[in-house]
Formats: structure tokens, sequence, C-alpha cells
């Protein structure tokens, strides 16, 4: 593909992406604590696909793309509500682990069951044609998003060891 091309595509995709943050805000009734666009709800979604493996506090904000304050802050509060816990290493004292609690993955859990009744009652209007259209991009997507996470966690790998 030629460089405009690629222009093109991510012109398209940022299109939609504001198409589907508009659509999501007209849907959904933000009546949960976290809304789905603030750190709170983003941390919970990410520590629920670390739930077997706890990641430093270090290493998670680099993650989220804030600062350690920030992280501690957001900790802090998510703390106090029982959805997530921090666990020191034994050996080394200043290393942090964080990670979800019960108690977060099943607030985690209704917030996502209220997101997709609002994605379901969005898509009431649609023919069933549209829904498959629908469904068979979100699934490109979805693959493409995933092979992105793996070559960008692949990298950060590679940039630990030297």
């Amino acid at each position: 593909m030629t460089e405009m091309s690629d222009i093109i595509i991510a012109r398209d995709f940022l299109n939609f992406m504001v198409d589907y943050y508009a659509l999501i805000r007209r849907h959904v009734i933000e009546t949960n604590e976290f809304r789905t666009k603030s750190h709170g709800f983003s941390m919970l979604y990410a520590l629920r696909k670390q739930r077997e493996n706890p990641i430093t506090m270090t290493k998670f904000a680099d993650e989220m793309g804030i600062t350690k304050q920030q992280l501690t802050k957001l900790v802090n509060d998510l703390e106090d509500k029982g959805y997530v816990q921090r666990t020191h290493n034994l050996e080394n004292r200043r290393q942090v682990y964080i990670s979800i609690t019960d108690i977060g993955a099943e607030h985690l859990d209704t917030m996502l069951g209220e997101l997709v009744h609002e994605v379901i009652r969005a898509m009431d209007g649609f023919e069933d044609k549209e829904k498959e259209r629908l469904r068979e991009a979100v699934c490109t997507l979805s693959e493409m998003f995933r092979k992105d996470a793996e070559k960008c966690s692949q990298a950060r790998k590679e940039k630990d060891k030297e």
C-alpha cells in the first residue's frame, strides 16, 4: 500500500473511533462510579487480564501511560473500595505488585454487563445482515489489535533485556 492509502485508512479509522465514541455516549448512561473512559475502568479491565500474574506498579503505570504518582492515587481509591490489592515482593519490599480482587472482578463484570446491554439496545435498529457485518468487522479489528499488543509486548521485553 502507498503512504497515501495508509493516511486514508488511518483517517477512516479515526472517524470510526469518533463515531463509536458518539454512539456510546448516546446510549450508555454512566450510572456507575467509574466511567467507561476513565482510568479506573481501564485499570480494572487490564488487571483482570493480569489476574494470574500480578504486575508491578511501575510496569503497570508504563502500560497505562500514566505516572507512578497518578497510579498510586488511583490504586489508593480502588483499594479503599476493595477492588484492587497491593502485595510486596518478599525479597525486595520496594517492589509492589497490584492485582484485581474478587470484588473488583465482580464490579467490572457488572459494568461490562451494563455496557453489553446498551450496545444491544444501540443495535436494535440494525438488520441481521448489518449485525453480521458488524460482528465480522469487530472480530477483524480485535484480531489486529491483539497482534499489535503482542508486538508491543515483545518490544517491551526486548527493551527490558537491554
